[in-house]
């Protein structure tokens, strides 16, 4: 049953990205339309990641409340279609507007956690975990490279109109959970609940961990601000800054193509995948810092190689190790805190950048404090293998 859970699931993202780049088009650009103004974009960002600050400890704290998740991924993809519809008369209506984004966007969160809470409850083998992980990100990155020029072009044919092809998939997605709303998402017999419990960390681990993860992401965050700051000049900016773009989705396919053969032979762990993904991530901060503009195309492609390695094993470890009663409240806890530090990161290093320092420095500096988290992590993972 978990199976076709995860199938069903799999397909479920699937029918969400391609709705996540309609909105991620259609939305903005039709605010735009609608105002003139591009402090409505800001607003339209500052809308859709208010959700992530403030409700994924709420919302993940709902979802490990109850074993019936199933109903609550299917009621969130039931309310988004309804959003999806709504947003489109009143898309001249900006308060209006900027609600419905953030109600689409704090759903889209709760459907997330249930996938997380459903591979978790599936499996407590790492390699195996790394295999449904991966298979998820292996999808979801394919359809994000159809995705989003799909969506340029449904934008540009039907503009705000287009939200209703988001509307119906998302219904399509609901329909296919509707057999399986009474469907328990648990761990299953007394050898999994004995198994789960000797893997159970302490506290202070946790919080280690998710504290070196953060301070690696503060580290890695700038990497955008590099990016800008090495375009900024270029007349053709905007065309290779959209071309980089596609080429991190490259990387973060490869990686996840590769890491799913590794867990079918059974060779793919937790630590090894994830320290390296952090350290090829550390290597694209310097060479980002080159100052030639083709450097930056080997360095989006290893940010996307290396992310995708370190956000496969870090769902692994969270799903192994952490109890699936708490598992929604402990991510959410930490997806709001990397929602705040990412945009701290950017402030302080373009700030930097303003103040006359070079990029060349600073994103060197930023590689040696993204090497340091990554040397605490291992640290702490050293002790988990230990002790479990």
């Amino acid at each position: 049953m978990k199976r076709t859970l995860y199938r069903l699931h799999m397909l479920t993202s699937s029918l969400r990205i391609v709705g996540d780049a309609i909105e991620s088009v259609a939305l903005p650009w039709s605010l735009l339309d609608t105002t003139g103004s591009l402090l409505s974009i800001g607003g339209f960002a500052l809308f859709t990641h208010l959700p992530w600050v403030i409700l994924p400890p709420i919302l993940g704290r709902t979802l490990d409340r109850t074993v019936k998740k199933v109903r609550l991924a299917f009621l969130a993809l039931i309310l988004q279609a309804l959003l999806a519809v709504l947003i489109v008369p009143l898309s001249s209506n900006v308060p209006a507007f900027y609600l419905i984004v953030s109600g689409i966007s704090a759903l889209d969160i709760l459907h997330r956690y249930y996938g997380l809470s459903l591979v978790a409850s599936m499996t407590l083998d790492e390699s195996e975990l790394q295999g449904l992980n991966a298979a998820l990100a292996t999808v979801g990155s394919g359809v994000s490279l159809v995705a989003f020029p799909l969506a340029g072009f449904l934008a540009y044919r039907f503009g705000i109109r287009a939200m209703f092809l988001d509307a119906v998939l998302l219904l399509l997605g609901a329909l296919t959970l509707l057999p399986y709303l009474n469907v328990e998402v648990k761990r299953e017999g007394t050898e999994e609940a004995r198994e789960e419990k000797r893997l159970q960390i302490s506290r202070r681990l946790v919080v280690g961990i998710l504290a070196s993860v953060l301070l690696f992401n503060f580290a890695i965050g700038s990497f955008r601000i590099f990016v800008f700051a090495s375009l900024r000049e270029l007349t053709e900016g905007k065309v290779l800054y959209g071309l980089l773009q596609s080429l991190t989705t490259v990387g973060s396919l490869v990686a996840v193509v590769g890491l799913t053969y590794l867990a079918r032979k059974r060779l793919a762990g937790l630590k090894r995948p994830l320290i390296l993904g952090m350290l090829l991530q550390s290597i694209a901060l310097l060479i980002v810092g080159v100052p030639a503009v083709i450097a930056l195309f080997p360095a989006v492609f290893i940010l996307g190689f290396g992310g995708e390695l370190l956000n496969v094993s870090f769902n692994s470890l969270m799903q192994k190790f952490i109890p699936l009663e708490s598992l929604g409240t402990v991510r959410g806890i930490f997806d709001a805190l990397a929602t705040l530090v990412i945009p701290l990161s950017q402030l302080v290093f373009a700030w930097l950048l303003e103040d006359g320092l070079k990029v060349t420095h600073l994103s060197s500096a930023a590689a040696v404090l993204a090497v340091i988290s990554a040397f605490i992590l291992g640290e702490f993972l050293n002790r988990i293998t230990s002790s479990a």
